[in-house]
């Protein structure tokens, strides 16, 4: 799957490497924790996988660090003994008052962050408690194509659109409709020359251009951080501004790709001073015994190069491995046993039982005969086992009349980061352990508690992804609750639901609906149910004038037009909290399709 793309900072040739489809990061992070979960069950002496703890201090005796005191979800402490390598990352997520980032780069803090809270700066923290040196603290790189989402203007967090959108054609657009830098410039030119011009900026790629990385733009599409445009001039329309302009700008006029861009927080060049080796320095340049650390955690000896498209993962990686083989080669000196990991996983995943596939497995297990093929013996045994330990694990009990299983009802009220169930692909997932250690941040989960992210979830992961990480009830992990079934009863209340206060009424007519025609207090109906769009109409992905051109009336065939079927149950509030509300069935109106 994997392919070369063009990004910038490289000139004309393709160095970064990308996937067809799926985000290269995800695929690879999830493969990466899947075998090493593998080798950590297999090879419980070589390692060991601990989640949902916090590394607070470095042990040490003397000027030697011998290890790391650790606390637990749990509020348990414990302490671990051994080599110490810190690979914990930046500090561009944490922008708060006495963080690295204000006491270092306090210019930065009137930006907005592509990083979640996980880069908080604890590998500073740790590694100057010990006597680490540090360097370059003020340099945070920035990128100049952080999304702002309709609604979202003033978010501290952005999503990054990838630097491959550039790299197939994309152009960038100031508040005059014109061109302001070369886009295939590091992303501190860029930043540079956004600063010198007028916003908002706008990335746009004509729809032909974006087929190089259509499964990237579709992606971004649906999930609001680009917006399609029929042509030129329906994007000037926008902008107020000339289509002459923006169809000079970008050598046409065709149908278009947007997203809204600024510049926000990306990746920190700076950190603890480390010698070529991957061990830590102390203040004066000399080794710390027993501290290595790798990554955005280490100072770059590169500065320049920080900006060009894929060199801080690279770095990343180059430097880890430095460290790996470094500690390696210390645990041998002293008489441990090594291992190179390739060797390990090998051994491990060509194990008997891990090469068999579930298929394969499952037809090990005793097949029993269906009970038209059973004799009177095996009958009276049968009714015997039942009713001494009841059905099978697993067994569906009987169904009633109409659906079963988990109701959407149900899962929206799950809708936490305490109590957290999403659904994917049918299945009700508890995800609340797995949010602190999602390898995508919290916010990838968070954005979907309470809701169906099978459409998200499946742009972004590789079939049979969530069903390798599944876990007991109990573990840190997502677990299978169940399959959906169920209709979604209506909401009681709007002000239950967050509407504008008024009891939800019985037996709805489109004459009450119609009274409602207005954007402070504006309700539709769509397959016979009468939605209140009030807070809706300010992140509604098309426009308010897509909206507001039905208050009041019946906008199911407008809307079945354009929309998936599910598309508004899946908007529903509580799950997103500016959603539509449901206010209950419209007596007189027959739905135009059934309503998952």
């Amino acid at each position: 799957e994997l392919v070369l793309r063009l990004t910038p900072g490289h000139g004309n040739t393709p160095r970064t490497i990308g996937t067809k489809t799926h985000f290269p990061g995800a695929v690879i992070t999830y493969a990466a924790i899947h075998v090493l979960g593998q080798v950590a069950k297999g090879k419980p002496d070589r390692l060991q996988i601990i989640s949902s703890a916090r590394v607070t201090k470095l042990l040490t005796t003397g000027p030697k660090v011998i290890g790391v005191e650790l606390t637990r979800e749990s509020g348990a402490v414990e302490s671990l003994q051994g080599l110490v390598v810190i690979t914990a990352g930046g500090f561009a997520g944490a922008c708060g008052r006495g963080s690295v980032l204000a006491r270092h780069a306090p210019g930065m803090l009137k930006f907005p962050t592509t990083n979640d809270e996980r880069a908080n700066g604890d590998s500073i923290t740790l590694g100057q408690a010990v006597g680490a040196g540090t360097a370059n603290l003020d340099k945070v790189e920035l990128t100049p194509t952080a999304a702002v989402l309709p609604g979202q203007a003033d978010s501290q967090f952005k999503v990054v659109v990838s630097d491959a959108v550039s790299g197939a054609g994309a152009k960038l657009l100031d508040a005059s409709g014109k061109r302001f830098c070369n886009e295939m410039a590091s992303s501190k030119e860029r930043v540079d020359a956004m600063a010198k011009s007028k916003g908002p900026f706008r990335m746009v790629i004509k729809a032909k251009q974006a087929q190089a990385v259509q499964w990237l733009v579709d992606f971004y599409t649906q999930r609001k951080v680009m917006k399609k445009y029929s042509s030129a001039s329906e994007l000037a329309s926008e902008m107020r501004v000339q289509a002459s302009v923006i169809e000079s700008a970008l050598e046409g006029g065709d149908a278009l790709y947007v997203a809204v861009v600024t510049s926000a927080l990306y990746t920190c060049a700076g950190g603890l001073t480390t010698g070529s080796d991957g061990k830590v320095l102390n203040s004066t340049g000399q080794p710390i015994e027993g501290l290595f650390a790798a990554g955005e955690a280490t100072s770059a000896p590169f500065q320049k190069l920080w900006s060009v498209s894929g060199i801080p993962l690279l770095y990343s990686i180059c430097s880890g491995r430095t460290a790996g083989r470094t500690v390696a080669a210390a645990l041998s000196k002293n008489g441990s046993s090594t291992q190179d990991l390739r060797d390990i996983i090998i051994g491990i995943m060509t194990k008997p039982e891990i090469v068999a596939s579930a298929a394969i497995e499952e037809e090990k297990k005793p097949q029993e005969k269906p009970l038209e093929e059973m004799s009177k013996e095996e009958l009276i045994a049968k009714v015997k086992d039942l009713k001494a330990n009841g059905p099978p694990a697993g067994a569906a009990a009987p169904a009633a009349d109409g659906p079963t299983g988990i109701s959407m009802d149900e899962v929206k009220k799950h809708n936490t980061k305490e109590d957290a169930w999403l659904v994917i692909n049918g299945d009700v997932i508890d995800v609340t352990k797995w949010i602190p250690i999602h390898p995508g941040g919290e916010q990838a989960v968070v954005a979907y508690l309470g809701q169906d992210a099978s459409d998200e979830w499946n742009m972004i992961h590789k079939a049979g992804t969530i069903e390798k990480n599944l876990v007991p009830e109990g573990g840190n992990g997502p677990v299978l609750k169940g399959k959906l079934g169920g209709a979604a009863a209506p909401v009681a209340a709007a002000a239950a639901a967050g509407g504008n206060g008024a009891a939800a009424p019985t037996g709805l007519t489109l004459d009450d609906v119609a009274k409602h025609n207005k954007e402070s207090d504006l309700w539709v109906v769509v397959n016979g149910r009468a939605y209140d769009v009030t807070k809706w109409l300010q992140v509604h992905p098309g426009g308010v004038q897509a909206i507001t051109a039905y208050a009041g009336k019946d906008a199911t065939d407008e809307w079945n037009c354009i929309h998936k079927p599910g598309t508004i149950e899946k908007n529903l509030f509580p799950g997103n909290p500016n959603g539509p509300v449901d206010m209950g069935a419209v007596s007189g109106v027959a739905p135009s399709q059934a309503t998952p």
